[in-house]
């Protein structure tokens, strides 16, 4: 009956079926609709803040968000809602334009005026020999003052360009780093890695000649922070705070501190001091103090309230009238991130490391934290998992709800539950430390009988095995140091060795672990005939739902069709070798290159639908099933990724949602394909119903892998058809030809590649 209901079905049979659907069916909107990104930025550590009339912006080392001073919400600030990156630099505000100036790391320049953002790449362009830092803005008559690595800007807000540049103004033409700037009367006076000195504003005095410039206060280390206040000069220099009147420098006090920042603040002078106070001079000179904690910058509002930026608690409000308030969007714990798991229906992001050359640790305390789809959490330290650090690989075994976590120096680390049960390391099981100094785990696996296979990095017997009772065996590999384990469908292993002088292993223990006689061991090496690696030098490796290897290596990918060949007793040389994939460079052309080239591939991840995820020095890239086709090629110019350098990947099960860990944090994507159940679920189609404002796809979730998918009018004529990549199926809204479809009901209808199991949903189209 199904079959001919595709085409046409009667509207009395249509009327039964669409109230004969449950309600339920109307699904609830994800948090993040099919194609858009989310940003998962910490935002606790704020380095500096700036006051416009309606919010506080706040900028972290790797986050930027604003404070609504009306509704006390945050928002993050991000390529997503416009702004040009995340890492801001120095900020001002010109209340008479009322133009917000932003300096980025890479030091682009973005104005902002009510809701337009208006960028200028004039510095990114520039060809600097050396640094090329922006340290501070300070506005002026509508002239933004940029404080340079190489020297002094003078920046027209009004017509966003540089109107003056002064370079090379130091002794004998030398670059001066400029850390701040302030003008008082006719001189312009800047902070320095000299010290402080000052300069003509007069129009016929040319700034760009260092002979025009005075040293008026010498450093012996730098002068950093500079302001202007009822004709005096405040200034940090050798981290002591001096005061230049009457043309006099005097000393405030002998006290060394460290001075985060001068500005004026509503006719008011306010200068930071980091962990200790923020001092305020007032319209008659009156110096007062204002007792606080640990700050990197602070502000003084319009209406005489005190904010600052906490290193540990986001944007701080020191209320006059009750305790200090706190305010930052959530967000993970750090940005650094190693690998990603989904655990206890969470993604699970260790944050550890090691340092590349000599693999050591680079004791990062930050352990793991937790993304539920909707928000970022992290376990409070318990006496078990205090002395731990250097959180890295993981794995899940969904049978007894265990998480393994291997630590680069102090063992495997195993959750039960969610909650911290066991720590294993030289004191209580086989694992051994390197050199006699940390206990590396570099690599965890768990196969089909609840074993936890792990690599015990760089001692003699570098593998070992634990059951879920938690008995120990040891194996002996040919290499000291082993990494990442991935076990195929048939329970070999797949070892990867780093610094070594063969790219991987595969082990085969024939499901006898207490039997080491039939145990065999490959090796993988670049040579044609043993592996024919792209590199030995092997950095991931992932099995596709066909059973065919695929490697990623600092010299490209390649993939191993029949992996098993490699235990063949009968196997010939270069059975088992890998092959690169070839595709033409050049339409109607026979020319041919490797897919991907020589790109460095960090790690490789399979989604639902069989298509191959790899994250690279250069962006994210997403091949077909087929293996042969680009999809996709996120990078920093066309996503907001933070970073090109793409260094983890990972799918949440439960929505499809591609989360992407750089060396500089994690963004997600909506992809659209998710892992597939085996039979069908009850449908979840979002959005539903779907609004007039509503442009983009629809998702439809729920059914085996390959669903064939068909979607009606009420009246039975087909509008659509499509098949689901993995459990998940995308409908763009329109009709065949083209045309986005009319107010009214529409039902999908699912059947299985086999034709043995179907099911029904309904979208309600609202225009």
């Amino acid at each position: 009956m199904l079959r001919s209901c595709m085409n046409r079905l009667s509207g009395y049979s249509l009327f039964i079926l669409v109230f004969a659907v449950s309600g339920h069916l109307f699904a609830q909107n994800p948090s993040t609709p099919l194609g858009q990104w989310r940003i998962h930025l910490p935002f606790k550590d704020i380095q500096i803040i700036q006051e416009t009339p309606s919010k506080i912006y706040c900028a972290g080392l790797y986050g930027f968000f604003t404070y609504d001073k009306g509704d006390g919400s945050t928002v993050r600030c991000s390529p997503i809602n416009g702004f040009g990156g995340y890492r801001v630099q120095a900020m001002d505000y010109d209340a008479n334009l009322d133009i917000l100036i932003i300096a980025y790391a890479d030091s682009r320049i973005e104005l902002v005026k009510g809701n337009t953002i208006t960028r200028n790449d004039d510095i990114y362009n520039k060809t600097i020999v050396g640094e090329k830092t922006i340290h501070h803005i300070n506005i002026v008559n509508g002239i933004a003052y940029i404080s340079t690595s190489f020297g002094l800007l003078e920046f027209n807000l009004s017509k966003n360009e540089i109107r003056n540049s002064y370079l090379n103004i130091g002794p004998g033409g030398s670059v001066l780093n400029i850390f701040s700037s302030c003008i008082q009367n006719d001189s312009l006076y800047i902070a320095s890695n000299l010290g402080i000195y000052r300069g003509s504003t007069n129009p016929n005095v040319n700034l760009g000649i260092s002979e025009n410039w005075t040293l008026c206060k010498a450093a012996n280390i730098q002068a950093t922070q500079i302001g202007s206040h009822l004709n005096t000069i405040y200034a940090e220099l050798d981290s002591f705070l001096y005061q230049y009147k009457n043309g006099k420098w005097q000393l405030m006090d002998t006290s060394k501190r460290i001075i985060t920042n001068i500005d004026n603040d509503h006719n008011k002078l306010i200068i930071g001091v980091y962990g200790k106070h923020i001092l305020t001079v007032d319209e008659s000179g009156t110096i007062s103090t204002k007792i606080v904690n640990v700050l990197n910058d602070c502000l003084l509002d319009g209406n005489g309230f005190y904010w600052y930026a906490s290193p540990i608690n986001g944007l701080s409000f020191m209320d006059p009238y009750g305790p200090e308030k706190y305010f930052y969007p959530n967000g993970p714990r750090s940005y650094t991130t190693f690998n990603m798991c989904n655990a206890f229906n969470q993604m699970y992001v260790t944050a550890g490391g090691m340092r590349a050359t000599t693999y050591a640790p680079t004791f990062n305390g930050f352990k793991f934290y937790t993304f539920d789809n909707f928000e970022w959490n992290y376990l409070q330290d318990n006496a078990l998992t205090f002395p731990l650090y250097d959180y890295t690989h993981m794995a899940f075994n969904k049978v007894n709800n265990r998480l393994y976590v291997g630590t680069h120096g102090t063992g495997l680390l195993m959750l039960e539950n969610g909650q911290p049960k066991q720590v294993w390391n030289q004191n209580n099981s086989p694992l051994r430390p390197r050199s006699g100094l940390y206990t590396i785990v570099n690599g965890v696996a768990i196969d089909s009988r609840n074993n936890v296979w792990v690599s015990n990095f760089d001692v003699d017997t570098s593998l070992h095995m634990v059951t879920a009772a938690g008995v120990w065996r040891s194996y002996k590999m040919p290499v000291a140091r082993t990494g990442k384990i991935v076990i195929d469908n048939k329970g070999n292993k797949w070892i990867l060795t780093p610094q070594e002088s063969i790219g991987m292993i595969a082990f085969k223990d024939n499901n006898t672990p207490d039997n080491l006689l039939d145990d065999i061991i490959i090796q993988f090496s670049s040579n044609k005939g043993t592996g024919n690696l792209p590199s030995n030098n092997v950095n991931d490796i992932a099995f596709t739902k066909s059973g065919e290897l695929l490697i990623g290596t600092d010299q490209g990918f390649a993939k191993i069709r029949v992996p098993s060949n490699a235990f063949n007793p009968n196997a010939k040389p270069g059975d088992y070798d890998a092959q690169r994939v070839i595709i033409s460079v050049e339409a109607n052309s026979n020319l041919g290159g490797y897919l991907l080239g020589s790109e460095v591939i960090n790690c490789i991840v399979v989604d639902g639908g069989d298509r191959r995820w790899f994250g690279t020095n250069n962006g994210a890239w997403l091949i077909d099933k087929d293996g042969e086709t680009i999809l996709l090629h996120f990078t920093t110019d066309n996503s907001p990724l933070m970073s090109n350098n793409v260094t983890s990947i990972s799918i949440m099960d439960e929505t499809g949602e591609v989360f992407f860990g750089t060396d500089l944090g994690i963004a997600s994507y909506r992809a659209d394909a998710m892992l597939a159940p085996k039979g069908f679920e009850t449908l979840k189609i979002f959005p539903n119903p779907v609004k007039p404002e509503y442009t983009g796809d629809i998702g439809i979730s729920g059914m085996p892998d390959n669903t064939l998918v068909k979607i009606t009018d009420i009246n039975g004529n087909l509008v659509y058809q499509t098949y689901s990549n993995g459990g998940l199926a995308v409908w763009n809204g329109n009709n065949f030809d083209g045309i986005r479809v009319s107010t009214g009901v529409y039902l999908v209808f699912c059947i299985n590649t086999e034709g043995t199991d179907t099911q029904v949903g309904k979208i309600l189209f609202i225009h």
